[in-house]
Formats: structure tokens, C-alpha cells, sequence
């Protein structure tokens, strides 16, 4: 296999193609930054969408954009050929109201999204423009483009269209994410929830002894914390944002928690998502023992007109996100190809056998998948300070294009290596 990939890698239109990349490398950072400043919070890509679409077409390639705003293109194959699809992301975990500002520090790049994943889909028109230049027509059907809500609130959103609402067949799925030389084959499952605690609230004086929400999520929050969960299967939990409250001198009526739970095991992922459940519904009942005695004083010295000594915390949960992984063996089909395009095009993979990213959806379905991530050097993802360094980033456009290529074989050269199995 290798030795196809690297009589690829020779070729003269791929070469044509590899140089170009080099050649153009000025061009794809520019349209990082342009698409970096425009606003693209998930489930808010319209401007983003819109601007990817413009720049597919100036290329003189037809765009398409479905229902939830997905943006692509389809490079049709022979009938009954393999068909890959490559995508990045469009949008961003940066709020509409983020101050997007270019700054520069020597070679960096400063815009928060500039990395995450504006680079992977500045990359996604190089690959489309290098393949123009180089008269380069795939082998079978190649899918290529940016997709929407893969971020946290995003839920996958994209990609749930285009694998569950419409069901869509493709026998290799590739995501470019992220920057290094990293080459991720499996996806976490993961659930992303809010637990609310409700009570009857008041004064902190005249209500003193009723059930109190804050105290109650206080305690389930630190519960939580001394739970242990395994290492294989990989597992994290994370409290990530607490809410709630109306003033120093109130026993707040509401309040909320929110929780990431991930597991490479979607089983221990569920159970201990349920075992977090339980633990706030057994704080409640805790919560309202603990204040028995002040309960009692206080109704029977009425502090508080209509002092409800039978309340009790009530608790609703809201799923914000989540997704079902899938694991691949290292040695694959579709991992093995990757892995020998790395090579041939002198990078070292460095393999991950678990993320998060929009390779999951197909991955739970079944469908080879991965993720590959763009060239250059990054920091601070997920932070305004986000930053981009492009120095010798081309590398990385030059590398996924072979990755790409060696999947979806080119036409007059070789055929797509990858096997046909999805869209029989």
C-alpha cells in the first residue's frame, strides 16, 4: 500500500498539485483570517456559511448548502465507486457579542476561532483549489466542505443531519481539526447535561429552615468530586459552570449546575451520567432532613406568612448535548491508509485513539472515519486568546491533500484505496 501511495505522492499532477499548495500558502492564511472574523457561534453560522459557500463557487465549483447549513461540494466518481466525504467545521464555541480583533505577536496570529476550526476549513478550499490547478479528478465520489454545530451547544448538528435525518451512505469519512500531526481514529462518547434545583427560596432570615437550593447543589457538586471513575476505559467528568441566586440576604429559589461526563466505553459513560442523577436526588432528601429542628422552630414561631415546612427541593435535568462514540482497531483500512500517507509525505503520525470531534456521528454509525488536523502550530483553543502560528503550515495542506488523494485514488493514475462498503 505504501508504495501506491508514494507512486501517488510522485506523480507529476499530484507534485503540480504539492507545489501549488507551497505557492499558495500566503492565500490560505488569508482566508483563515477573513472567515476567522466573521462570527460563527454554534447554531449562528448563517454569515460564516455564506462566505464559504461565495469562495467554493469563485473557484468554479458548485456549492451546495442543505437544510442546517452544511457547505459543499460534490466531485462525482464512476457509478457504483466508493464516496468519501472531507469536512471541517464552520463555527465556533465564541459567543455573537465576542470582539473579534486581529492582533499579531512575531509570527502568531491572534483571533479567537482562528485555529478552531477556521484553519480546517481554509485548508478544505486548499484542497479544492490545489486539485483545480493540477486538473486532479478523484477516482470515486469525493464529498468535500464545511459542516455546522460541532461545537459543545452545537450538539453535532451537522453531522447529525447528514448521517441520521438523511441517513447519507459514504464508506470513508475524514475530519481536518485541530493543528499538529496528530491522526485520531475512535470517538468518545460524551453527554453534556444541566441539573436545576428548585425550592419555595425567601429571606435567609424569615425563611430560615426551608430547604435552601444552593446548599443542596453545594452538596451534590462536592459528592460528586470523590466520585472515581476508571482509567481503562478512559472516563472524565467535569462540573463546568454553576448558576444562580437573587441576592446576599435570599435563599435562592433556583439554581443550576452543568456537567460533561466522557467515556471511551459508552456504557460506563451512561451509568455514570445516571449515577450523577441519583446523587442530587439523594442531596435533596439530605437537604431537607438536615433542616429539620430550624424547620420546626420557624413554623411554629411563624417567622414567614405561609412557611412551607413540607417543601422540598425538586431537581430537572436537560441533556444540552451529546454523542456516541465508536472505536476502530490502529490497523484498519481507513487508519492504515492515513497512516502510510503520513509517512510518504515525511510525517510521523501521532496517534489518538480517542476524541471528540465530528468523526463521531459516523463512527457511531459504523462508517470508517477519522480526524487529521491542519498545518501550523496553535494555542489557547476554546480561549479568546486562541492563536495561530502559519510558519511552514503548508506542510500540513500538502499532507492531508495526499491523505485525501490516497483515499479517493485519481482518475487516469490509481484507484481509491479505500473499500466499498458503505454504499453498496
Amino acid at each position: 500500500m505504501k508504495e501506491q501511495i508514494r507512486k501517488l505522492h510522485d506523480s507529476a499532477c499530484v507534485q503540480k498539485a504539492l507545489a501549488f499548495i507551497e505557492q499558495d500558502a500566503d492565500h490560505i492564511t488569508e482566508q483563515q483570517v477573513e472567515l476567522a472574523l466573521i462570527p460563527a457561534y454554534s447554531n449562528h453560522e448563517e454569515q460564516k456559511a455564506a462566505r464559504f459557500k461565495e469562495l467554493i463557487e469563485e473557484m468554479g465549483y458548485e456549492a451546495v448548502q442543505d437544510e442546517v447549513l452544511n457547505t459543499y461540494t460534490v466531485i462525482p466518481g464512476p457509478e457504483n465507486s466508493p464516496v468519501v466525504w472531507v469536512s471541517a467545521h464552520l463555527d465556533t464555541v465564541f459567543s455573537m457579542d465576542t470582539e473579534l480583533m486581529l492582533r499579531r505577536e512575531g509570527a502568531r496570529i491572534c483571533i479567537p476561532g482562528i485555529c478552531d476550526d477556521t484553519r480546517g476549513c481554509a485548508e478544505v478550499l486548499a484542497l479544492l483549489r490545489a486539485m483545480k490547478e493540477a486538473d486532479i479528478r478523484p477516482a470515486c465520489t469525493l464529498i468535500i466542505g464545511g459542516d455546522v454545530g460541532e461545537e459543545g451547544v452545537g450538539n453535532f448538528r451537522g453531522m447529525r443531519h447528514i448521517f441520521e435525518t438523511k441517513n447519507t451512505k459514504v464508506d470513508a469519512f475524514i475530519s481536518i481539526d485541530g493543528c499538529g500531526d496528530q491522526l485520531t481514529y475512535g470517538g468518545v462518547s460524551d453527554v453534556q447535561y444541566r441539573i436545576t434545583f428548585r425550592g419555595p427560596g425567601g429571606h435567609s432570615m424569615g425563611a430560615f429552615g426551608l430547604v435552601n437550593p444552593i446548599m443542596c447543589m453545594g452538596r451534590t457538586i462536592a459528592r460528586i468530586a470523590e466520585q472515581r471513575v476508571p482509567n481503562d476505559p478512559f472516563t472524565i467528568f467535569n462540573v463546568s459552570t454553576v448558576k444562580g441566586g437573587t441576592g446576599v440576604t435570599s435563599i435562592a429559589s433556583e439554581c443550576s449546575f452543568t456537567m460533561d461526563v466522557r467515556s471511551a466505553d459508552g456504557e460506563v459513560m451512561k451509568a455514570f451520567h445516571q449515577k450523577c442523577l441519583d446523587i442530587a436526588h439523594e442531596c435533596a432528601d439530605e437537604e431537607y432532613a438536615r433542616w429539620e429542628e430550624e424547620r420546626n422552630w420557624s413554623a411554629a414561631n411563624a417567622r414567614r406568612k405561609n412557611f412551607d415546612p413540607e417543601a422540598r427541593i425538586e431537581i430537572s435535568t436537560e441533556e444540552l448535548s451529546g454523542s456516541m462514540g465508536g472505536i476502530q482497531d490502529e490497523n484498519c483500512e481507513i487508519v492504515t491508509i492515513l497512516k502510510n500517507a503520513f509517512e510518504v509525505s515525511g510525517v510521523q503520525p501521532v496517534l489518538r485513539s480517542l476524541s471528540s470531534t465530528d468523526a463521531n456521528i459516523p463512527l457511531s454509525k459504523g462508517i470508517p472515519a477519522a480526524t487529521i488536523c491542519s498545518g501550523g502550530k496553535s494555542g489557547g483553543t476554546h480561549d479568546i486568546s486562541e492563536w495561530y502560528d502559519p510558519t511552514d503550515a503548508y506542510k500540513g495542506v500538502q499532507k492531508n491533500l495526499l491523505c485525501v488523494l490516497a483515499l479517493t485514488g485519481v482518475e487516469g493514475l490509481c484507484g481509491p484505496l479505500i473499500s466499498k462498503t458503505q454504499t453498496k
